[in-house]
């Protein structure tokens, strides 16, 4: 079990990755990790097909969710590790999350359609059938139409923040996100946080409102970033976590999982914490 490696960040086509479910725990068995984590943006729609994937490739399988939050001008997201994917309040926030996300989607298309841009929800719906609508989808299909030359491309002209098409997206505070992770049971780290270089005040916040840990191995760090967060984790008493945050080949045009992951030991001390174990 010590020897084992996890990574704690993967999307499937239940969010904006590309990958579905088996295809995920086939390459997790080829990078010969001992265990993953699925977190889909506010969606946990995947934790059910995952946990008869585990079965059958002797991967464990952690329940976790990736929610959006906003605080000041920062997007901030908050991984949730070991949730109770059943508890109801979770739930309820999440169908609410995600027909928000589908309204959003369907005005910017709107906004889109009425320029001239032959764009329809059919083609969005065709890249995410069951999972959580995200702008990303809408990229592939400006890509795909010939609008735009690449994902970058079409954030910066067409759907990224302050861009004409631009919808604003329902919000949540970072402390109501680490509270529906802490009612489903879970334990709450804060995303890919590099911007808490420039302004670690961010993170007395988001421990006032009980955060559990940070992730300190991400794909977008280098190493000087990696190590300042693990610092950080260990100065304020917080957890690590980390992974490769893939999306499929849409991020970096390359799959990343088996290339960034942490030791078990990190899962075992989240394991501890939530079994009330001193240290």
């Amino acid at each position: 079990m010590k020897n084992k490696s996890a990574d704690l960040h993967i999307h499937t086509r239940y969010s904006d990755g590309t990958y579905r479910v088996p295809e995920v725990f086939r390459i997790a068995k080829k990078s010969r990790l001992g265990a993953i984590c699925i977190t889909d943006h506010d969606s946990t729609d995947s934790y059910t097909e995952a946990t008869e994937l585990s079965r059958n490739y002797g991967i464990e399988i952690i329940s976790g969710v990736e929610l959006s939050s906003c605080y000041m001008d920062h997007d901030i997201h908050i991984l949730g590790y070991f949730i109770d994917v059943e508890n109801e309040v979770l739930k309820k926030y999440l169908k609410e999350f995600k027909e928000s996300r589908i309204k959003r989607a369907e005005r910017m298309i709107e906004l889109m359609r009425m320029d001239g841009l032959n764009i329809g929800y059919e083609d969005i719906i065709r890249l995410s059938p069951r999972g959580t609508i995200a702008r990303p989808h809408i990229a592939q299909i400006l890509v795909e139409k010939g609008y735009c030359y690449s994902f970058q491309d079409a954030f910066a002209r067409y759907i990224g923040n302050g861009s004409k098409y631009y919808v604003d997206k329902y919000k949540i505070t970072p402390g109501k996100a680490i509270e529906l992770i802490h009612q489903s049971g879970g334990l709450s780290f804060v995303a890919h946080p590099s911007y808490l270089k420039e302004d670690p005040s961010i993170l007395d916040q988001l421990v006032k409102d009980n955060l559990d840990g940070i992730e300190t191995i991400h794909s977008s760090y280098d190493e000087e970033t990696s190590g300042y967060l693990d610092a950080l984790a260990r100065e304020n008493g917080l957890l690590r976590s980390g992974g490769s945050d893939c999306h499929g080949k849409r991020k970096l045009g390359k799959k990343l999982m088996g290339q960034y992951f942490v030791p078990y030991s990190y899962v075992e001390a989240m394991k501890d914490k939530l079994n009330g174990a001193v240290k």
